[in-house]
């Protein structure tokens, strides 16, 4: 079997695996088939490499994300209008937090300090503690948070 770049032998190992074409570095460069591949992000995983179009189909707006845009839509082309402003910024999981975590402490202390003046037992006081915590971790669990440590203030 010949080379079809160069016209040359080809090694007959080589033509068994399936190649027509010499190892020659022009040759290789000629003939070769690139393939584009697609890091597929796995949660918990290594990522997964796939030829890119068995995810996205070839097409140019597809390839890149990009929604086709309808055709009878008669709005001017252009920037979209922006939203109207907030009247106050959302605060952050972090943030958030910090001020339950805040509120907690406070509510920790205020038991304690009833538990001094007598006005509680040592077991209701640990009980109302404990509700306390137990809701606290609900919250810390809702906003997809696995540690607290995040939240304790370095020393």
């Amino acid at each position: 079997m010949n080379c079809r770049n160069c016209g040359k032998p080809v090694d007959p190992n080589r033509a068994e695996l399936g190649y027509d074409y010499c190892t020659r570095p022009e040759c290789v460069e000629r003939c070769l088939d690139r393939v584009e591949l697609a890091a597929v992000a796995v949660n918990k995983a290594s990522d997964q490499y796939v030829r890119a179009d068995e995810v996205v189909p070839d097409t140019p707006s597809a390839r890149w994300g990009i929604d086709p845009e309808p055709e009878d839509d008669d709005r001017p082309r252009g920037r979209r209008p922006r939203a109207a402003p907030r009247s106050g910024r959302r605060s952050s999981t972090t943030k958030k937090l910090e001020r339950a975590a805040a509120r907690l402490d406070a509510e920790l202390a205020r038991l304690y300090e009833r538990f001094c003046n007598a006005e509680l037992t040592r077991a209701e006081m640990r009980s109302q503690q404990n509700e306390r915590i137990r809701a606290f971790n609900a919250l810390v669990r809702s906003e997809n948070i696995r540690y607290r440590s995040f939240l304790r203030k370095p020393v």
